[in-house]
């Protein structure tokens, strides 16, 4: 989960300002640039669709299991979310045993949709996407990452993603509010590891007492069951074969069906690969390599290593400060707009840089994130990150996880293999200390797994393995050692990446859909020659302005190079602190003004701000907020319409994008 979805509050709040009524409307398949961390904002719901349930809401109401069926039965039902625009989509149901080895108890019940071609004859082998964490839901968070994410593959075949059980809108929940309101409570606090740890061993018990009282077996909710819910919704839905897409955690679900079940199976993605025998005392060598590249990557890089000297010193003072003299800062959840106060430690900045590790468009920002902490006490991105990660606790059971990493993979150690793996990184301040997780599975009744589930997989199905070289939690080594006993398989790093590179699109998604096309040749690798490391972002570097032209819009003019389309005439920087809106409205600038109140629900009334007198067009210029983010703004009459641009950035970044981005594009919008 984490940082992929760093977009998200400033990208749902634009999304939502695009169904302004006389406002330009959405493109039904908007053209998105690579990036994720990144992802689209919720759209306004269909009528007549279900909407979304937060998980954490179901969670509280007790998610009895149902009786199983006497046979795996799928029926086909209303989607629980609302679809994207644009598409064709049929949900359903299928029931199986909640434990095989009991088919006349109780059964559990997955959410299913199967989105399809927009080929007139796609090829009767759907791609199904295994979700990671494991606890993610993937259909409850749908409408946030489809276009981004999984629209392109619709192109050539049918696309089916479901909720894993216990998972997002599959029955029983195995939601846990008890840590989502957890991690809501250690916001303002002054929490070290250790103490977090033992306060999540204490919430992560609580739901743990709570699932079992509701007649739940914790020991079913594993990748076992998992492949075999799987195998059982191929031979329901009629597929004689289909091809996996894997991320995360599910490639170790991905790979787990390649030995179980491979008759089903045409071809496999293995994207940021966890292989079996890769276990949790793993975790901190993986943290600090993931680091070092960062620290690594930057004294390589000329302009960085010289803005930003000796990074990784840089960092651990700031660490060992903020320990010290820790500092808070207001936050707004992206999903609800609800104001926190955040306090930032040493640890919390440690962790939360892990996290950002995980999006590709976050790495070059990093550097200049540190030294601005570090030098100018500027900590607003590091507050936007941990109420991004925060939020999304939302959208994760833990149940899930602790059933299946439990039962998966902390059967396979000791705690003191945990506890020493910890120790060889002193200056990790035991943030990725993971004897908690070891706590926790002693007590959660998991069970063990068989001795094959902690040994590679080996087989002969057409695979292709993708790994981001500063992914933080699947290093690109997991790849190789999984690609090692896979005959038939193809592996890719990719420089400048971080976890879960086919979802950021460009070259990694070319190539993936390449080799989905024909799984027995290697892809075309050319695109991977234009590739380097990380753009890092540096202090004082002009923003470079690339042109802008919207037919369906009747406008053209520039727009920063690498920030995010998200719909017409919006951009965003890929970072999630910023977006600049470019739109000609049929109204006078009078009921611009107050639609734009309404609009963005501002935090006050716009405040006249002077006049621009630019190379096209005369300005009148109005300031105001909005989260907190100062918001310029600038209309312009013209033929009895107006044109209207938004500028919303950070505070410590205003006065620099105000005049590299905002003016250069007041002085050269035009109509057409």
């Amino acid at each position: 989960m984490g940082a992929r979805l760093v977009l998200l509050g400033m990208i749902t709040l634009l999304l939502n300002a695009c169904s302004w009524s006389f406002g330009p409307q959405p493109n039904p398949t908007p053209t998105f640039a690579p990036g994720a961390e990144a992802l689209i904002g919720v759209p306004t719901p269909t009528p007549g669709v279900t909407s979304s349930i937060a998980p954490s809401a179901t969670a509280l109401v007790a998610s009895t299991p149902e009786p199983a069926p006497a046979a795996p039965r799928y029926v086909t039902a209303d989607c629980e979310f609302a679809p994207p625009d644009g598409v064709t989509v049929e949900c359903g149901w299928l029931s199986v045993p909640e434990d095989r080895a009991r088919p006349d108890g109780p059964g559990v019940r997955l959410h299913v949709a199967v989105f399809r071609s927009t080929r007139a004859n796609p090829p009767d082998d759907p791609i199904v996407y295994l979700e990671g964490g494991p606890g993610v839901d993937a259909l409850e968070r749908l409408p946030l990452v489809f276009n981004v994410w999984f629209r392109p593959f619709l192109a050539n075949r049918d696309f089916i993603i479901f909720d894993q059980r216990g998972t997002g809108y599959s029955t029983p929940s195995l939601a846990c509010p008890e840590m989502t309101r957890l991690s809501f409570d250690l916001l303002p606090k002054d929490i070290r590891a250790d103490e977090s740890a033992r306060l999540w061993e204490a919430a992560a018990l609580e739901c743990r007492t709570r699932l079992a009282a509701e007649g739940i077996n914790l020991s079913a909710y594993n990748t076992l069951a998992n492949a075999a819910d799987l195998e059982d919704l191929r031979l329901a839905l009629g597929y004689e074969r289909w091809n996996l897409i894997g991320s995360s955690y599910g490639t170790r679900l991905a790979l787990t069906a390649m030995r179980e079940y491979p008759q089903g199976i045409r071809s496999v993605v293995l994207d940021s690969v966890r292989p079996l025998q890769v276990n949790e005392s793993q975790t901190p060598a993986d943290a600090e390599r993931a680091f070092q590249k960062l620290f690594q990557g930057c004294a390589a890089d000329p302009a960085c290593t010289t803005a930003y000297p000796d990074l990784e010193r840089t960092f651990y003072d700031l660490v060992a400060k903020l320990n010290t003299d820790p500092v808070t800062l207001p936050g707004i959840d992206p999903f609800t707009g609800r104001g926190y106060q955040v306090l930032i430690n040493g640890d919390s900045l440690i962790s939360t840089l892990f996290q950002a590790l995980y999006s590709t468009d976050i790495i070059p920002s990093l550097p200049r994130m540190v030294a601005d902490s570090a030098q100018k006490g500027e900590f607003g991105p590091w507050v936007r990150l941990i109420m991004n990660n925060v939020a999304q606790s939302d959208y994760f059971s833990y149940g899930v996880m602790y059933s299946a990493r439990c039962y998966d993979e902390i059967a396979f150690e000791t705690r003191d293999q945990l506890s020493q793996a910890d120790e060889a990184f002193p200056q990790q301040q035991d943030v990725f200390d993971m004897t908690s997780f070891w706590n926790i599975c002693a007590a959660w009744g998991a069970g063990k797994a068989p001795a094959i589930e902690n040994q590679p997989v080996q087989s002969d199905i057409p695979a292709i393995l993708l790994a981001g070289a500063y992914d933080p939690a699947t290093p690109p080594d997991d790849g190789r050692a999984a690609a090692a006993t896979l005959r038939r398989s193809f592996f890719f790093e990719f420089p400048g990446a971080g976890h879960g590179v086919t979802l950021d699109g460009g070259c990694p998604l070319s190539m993936t859909l390449a080799f989905l096309d024909d799984p027995l040749r290697k892809p075309d690798d050319a695109c991977m020659a234009q590739l380097g490391g990380p753009p890092f972002e540096v202090a004082g570097a002009p923003v470079r302005l690339v042109p802008y032209r919207d037919a369906d819009l009747g406008l053209a003019g520039v727009t920063p190079q690498g920030w995010t389309g998200v719909s017409q005439g919006i951009y965003a920087r890929p970072a999630g602190d910023a977006a600049i809106i470019q739109w000609r409205l049929p109204l006078p600038a009078s009921e611009v003004l107050t639609g734009l109140g309404r609009q963005f629900n501002l935090d006050r009334a716009p405040e006249a701000a002077g006049e621009y007198t630019g190379e096209r067009a005369v300005w009148q210029l109005y300031t105001t907020t909005i989260r907190g983010q100062p918001t310029d703004i600038a209309l312009a009459e013209s033929d009895g319409g107006t044109f209207v641009v938004i500028l919303i950035s950070d505070p410590e970044k205003r006065d620099e994008l105000y005049d590299q981005v905002f003016l250069p594009v007041l002085d050269t919008l035009r109509a057409i």
